[in-house]
């Protein structure tokens, strides 16, 4: 049993890119549950196995304790976290029918990442776990941005004490030289700047150097469907499995 943790900032892509990859992981034989903890989510693409908005939804906290929309998400957090023995009996339950499930978070990252939620979560699933962490490439326009980005993706893996995998959705709008470009830039010379932020870019640059020998960003396209093999063999090299994560 694999549980794929999808983590992102809004707009990043993650309930597309968890339909796409439980679509292309079913054609290929394994059973799939889906999971979504994201309670503000309007609509979904897929059809969850369990579905937090059945337990809270942030619509319904903000019209009977009249919070605004970021107290009802942290609100529902709260909710969701206090419940979570009860939404780990309901995965456990899919167990023996599932090979993967794929957990969409919400969509604030921040609050599901920096509260107790998301840690409890990663550390109490029973098998193997891994976070899909998305990098939104509309948030891409330097090469500074692509280290903070990647730390953000350090963040993700120590927050949750899981192996992370770093996935650069929506590659059908940005092009791949041009990613490449920035991360061979960095390994060459790095970002530097003058002046203090400057200096501290270049600081974090030597981070990011080290993390480069053992991470990769794997380029996916969840709206056409493209990558997900790639992502696949991704999660093998996080496991150092081989590839067989069943």
């Amino acid at each position: 049993m694999t549980n794929l943790i999808v983590v992102g900032p809004a707009g990043s892509g993650k309930s597309t890119l968890t339909k796409a990859l439980g679509g292309w992981l079913e054609r290929e034989g394994y059973a799939v549950s889906y999971l979504n903890l994201d309670p503000g989510a309007e609509s979904l693409p897929y059809r969850p196995s369990y579905d937090v908005r059945g337990l809270v939804t942030v619509e319904r906290l903000m019209r009977e304790e009249g919070l605004g929309p970021n107290g009802a998400l942290i609100r529902a957090a709260e909710i969701t976290e206090a419940n979570l023995p009860r939404i780990l009996k309901k995965i456990e339950a899919r167990e023996r029918r599932s090979d993967f499930t794929i957990i969409d978070t919400p969509g604030q990252m921040e609050i599901f990442l920096f509260r107790g939620l998301g840690p409890k979560l990663s550390t109490s699933l029973r098998g193997r776990t891994i976070s899909v962490s998305l990098i939104d490439p509309g948030l891409l326009r330097g090469k500074i941005d692509l280290v903070v980005l990647k730390l953000l993706g350090l963040v993700v893996e120590l927050r949750l004490g899981i192996p992370s995998i770093e996935v650069l959705n929506k590659s059908d709008l940005y092009d791949r030289k041009t990613l490449l470009e920035f991360e061979e830039s960095i390994r060459a010379g790095g970002y530097r700047a003058e002046g203090v932020s400057g200096e501290l870019a270049n600081q974090l640059y030597g981070v990011v150097e080290g993390l480069e020998k053992r991470r990769r960003v794997v380029m996916v396209s969840a709206k056409k469907g493209t990558g997900m093999e790639d992502l696949y063999k991704a999660m093998g090299e996080a496991f150092c499995a081989c590839g067989d994560l069943t």
